[in-house]
């Protein structure tokens, strides 16, 4: 068996975006928009991408990535304004650096509640993020994975569906998409016509195997974001790649159609936790599902 790879060919894409000179070794900071920055994560088999939004009067930290780097340091570097962090769901590489920053918003479901209240362990933390096939090293300058985990923090705001976080001239709208995870959301900028669509549309594996994950609810997901789809241009998903086009989604929707349907041809993997997987390839993204 085979593993799933987050790489693709489009890998090149950065080059369309300007680099920022980052003052953690860990990430390689891009601004995508005028205020739009992300911060790349490309030693990691995860490659998240945090996204920061900047607004007049604050700016929204869309995910928190793996934790292995300062990115509370990288974020200051671009932005002096007060930072909120919007978690798009609780997976351990969409909130690792949750604890070092003041205020946070997540979804009201018992998922995000829990790992709020409860943090993550070291045990989890060094099988989930730290396990040598995920990792290229050195580790970053100040980081000791000996004494990695996610403590307890602090949730200044529990979102609901519909809900807006203002950011002074701009605002984030809650769109609830489980399907990977059952507390996954994807958050609508309509000022700069942005989807931020965390795990459930990019260029790479699309996972719904994990626990609370399902075939059925990523098929709903699509179908409500499809509701929003004269409201947004680009996509700014959670790994690989930013900055995609809108037209990702219906061509999404209609591969997830005919996995459902039995009509799309599988292989199966096995993932870098050994995982058996069914693996349903498309032309830039592939649909994960257990195996």
């Amino acid at each position: 068996m085979t593993q799933p790879s987050n790489k693709t060919p489009l890998q090149s894409s950065w080059s369309n975006f300007k680099e920022v000179s980052s003052v953690d070794d860990w990430f390689k900071v891009y601004q995508v928009a005028a205020n739009l920055f992300v911060f790349h994560e490309p030693r990691h088999y995860e490659e998240t991408l945090p996204s920061l939004l900047i607004g007049r009067e604050k700016a929204a930290l869309i995910d928190t990535g793996c934790g292995i780097g300062n990115l509370p340091k990288a974020v200051n570097a671009v932005t002096d304004k007060p930072v909120v962090v919007i978690n798009t769901h609780s997976h351990t590489d969409h909130i690792g650096s949750n604890g070092q920053f003041g205020d946070v918003a997540m979804f009201d479901h018992p998922l995000s509640h829990h790992v709020a209240g409860k943090g993550v362990s070291h045990e989890t933390m060094q099988n989930e993020i730290l396990a040598e096939n995920l990792v290229i090293k050195p580790w970053p300058q100040g980081f000791n994975p000996n004494a990695f985990l996610l403590p307890p923090f602090k949730v200044s705001r529990w979102l609901r569906p519909g809900d807006r976080i203002d950011l002074g001239d701009r605002d984030l709208f809650v769109i609830h998409t489980p399907g990977e995870a059952e507390d996954h959301i994807c958050l609508l900028d309509s000022s700069d016509r942005i989807l931020f669509c965390g795990d459930i549309l990019l260029h790479g594996p699309v996972w719904t195997h994990l626990e609370g994950g399902n075939l059925k609810d990523l098929l709903t997901s699509y179908k409500k974001l499809m509701g929003y789809f004269d409201d947004f241009d680009h996509l700014m998903p959670g790994h690989n790649e930013p900055w995609l086009g809108k037209e990702l989604l219906p061509t999404s929707l209609a591969a997830a159609e005919k996995v459902s349907s039995g009509q799309a041809e599988y292989r199966e993997i096995t993932d870098p936790w050994n995982r058996r997987l069914r693996q349903y390839s498309f032309d830039q993204f592939a649909i994960l599902t257990s195996g």
